[in-house]
């Protein structure tokens, strides 16, 4: 059946190949169907008028086969061109057009829908926001003076819901520019000044369409990566845990006395397998996140039986000449948080601690602030990192100092870190420059705080 599914599929492909090419070409098209028009009618007997005496009734049928063919061909096109345009007015572009002015909403909806776009139209910011929540739009026409609520204040709002929609601002004010500064914040494909007509106007709405489908097919693309990502870690995921449960028990002699010299042989193995297993549960969560998958139910956690628990287990794998220290008070204020979440964040940031120290200590602390959070601080002796890159750091795959062949990872891990903490209504600050080391700090809700407030609200 694959066999000839496959066969079906290379025969469709040779067949289009030789297409004639007059089927996407709308002025051969119109030319067959003009030809089809001029043609004499045909009787049973005679298609083509009296052919000359001499022509042989081979001659005569190839004749007839040779007009059959021009005549199905030519309809085929006729088909095949009003079945484009349909497509084309099918799945023609939108555009919500916002102004004031109501001269302006019909004029300039006349025009775009002579160019075969849809067009829905809005007087004010609020009504361009309830036909945004119920309608796909690509491109955004915005009047810049707007009353109530202005062309900016609309745009703002439309970004904190849609990043990838167009939008092109207009006014009719000539020397009235918005600033660009504005335009780059809020992500603004360009600026129309009314008074350059309508030509100048289809020109913006070109450009924004070819932007907007680049932007889609991007997309496209993260979001099939990220799938790919999701189902190859699963496929890893379930083999790793038996790799690193066999070793496990191998070490500790369920199959048998362990020699030391073969226990030091697996723990390299099983610290192999666990940094793999590692890197597949970051995928995950990366796809669970990236899909929206991934939801934090923040929870009142004891915050120094958690932290003391994570040091006693980070302790065992620093390698040595570096210390680890810690500053864990007895009695920290209890967080709104959720723990398997807030576990990675520590853990990645003591890992990635770990991974440029070298030499000197990497400290674990933790203290109530006056502002009514709690704050988690991961000090290292490092090398530091410049102040370029301080945002830089928590971008997804984003690395440092990629392929030195001393540091591993796949720059998940701050990214993660980040984006957990957010999640659970906190952040992460780092301090650093070159040569002087680096800090990175969460600030949580403390519970019972506003800020635990406002924290649980945001994850409702």
């Amino acid at each position: 059946m694959a066999d000839a599914h496959a066969n079906a599929r290379t025969r469709h492909a040779a067949d289009s190949a030789r297409a004639p090419a007059a089927a996407s070409n709308p002025a051969r098209c119109a030319k067959d169907v003009a030809t089809l028009a001029r043609a004499p009618p045909a009787t049973p007997g005679n298609r083509w008028g009296s052919p000359p005496e001499a022509s042989a009734r081979k001659l005569q049928q190839a004749r007839r086969n040779s007009a059959g063919q021009e005549r199905r061909a030519g309809l085929v096109h006729a088909e095949e061109l009003v079945s484009s345009r349909r497509q084309v007015t099918a799945s023609g572009r939108t555009v919500l057009v916002v102004d004031d002015q109501v001269d302006t909403l019909s004029s300039v909806r006349m025009l775009l829908e002579r160019e075969g776009h849809r067009v829905l139209t809005a007087e004010s910011g609020s009504e361009a926001l309830a036909l945004l929540a119920r309608e796909p739009v690509q491109l955004l026409l915005v009047d810049y003076f707007m009353p109530i609520m202005t062309g900016e204040e609309l745009i703002r709002a439309v970004r904190e819901r849609d990043h990838l929609v167009q939008i092109v601002l207009q006014t009719g004010y000539a020397g009235e520019k918005p600033p660009r500064e504005m335009l780059s914040r809020l992500a603004i494909q360009g600026y129309h000044d009314k008074t350059d007509g309508p030509d100048r106007l289809l020109l913006w709405v070109e450009v924004a369409f070819k932007a907007y489908d680049q932007l889609a097919q991007l997309h496209i693309a993260e979001r099939l990566k990220t799938e790919l990502l999701a189902n190859v870690s699963h496929e890893f995921r379930t083999p790793l845990n038996i790799i690193v449960g066999y070793i496990d028990l191998l070490r500790e002699g369920t199959f048998g006395e362990c020699p030391p010299e073969t226990r030091a042989v697996l723990d390299k193995v099983l610290g192999n397998a666990a940094y793999l297993l590692e890197m597949v549960e970051e995928f995950l969560d990366l796809s669970k996140l990236e899909a929206g998958a991934m939801h934090v139910k923040p929870e009142r956690m004891a915050l120094t039986p958690f932290l003391r628990e994570i040091a006693e287990s980070f302790a065992l794998i620093v390698n040595k000449p570096v210390a680890f220290v810690t500053d864990i008070p007895e009695e920290l204020p209890a967080v709104l948080a959720e723990a398997a979440k807030l576990r990675v964040v520590v853990h990645n940031l003591l890992t990635n601690a770990a991974k440029f120290t070298r030499e000197g200590h990497i400290q674990l602390s933790a203290a109530p602030l006056p502002d009514g959070r709690a704050a988690i601080r991961v000090l290292d002796t490092g090398p530091g990192i410049p102040a370029e890159q301080h945002e830089a750091i928590f971008e997804i795959f984003h690395q440092l100092r990629p392929h030195d062949g001393e540091t591993k990872g796949i720059g998940l891990g701050l990214a993660l870190a980040r984006r957990f903490t957010r999640m659970m209504g906190g952040e992460i600050a780092v301090e650093s420059a070159p040569g002087a080391g680096s800090a990175f700090t969460v600030l949580l809700p403390v519970d019972g705080s506003r800020a635990a407030a406002a924290a649980d609200e945001a994850a409702a």
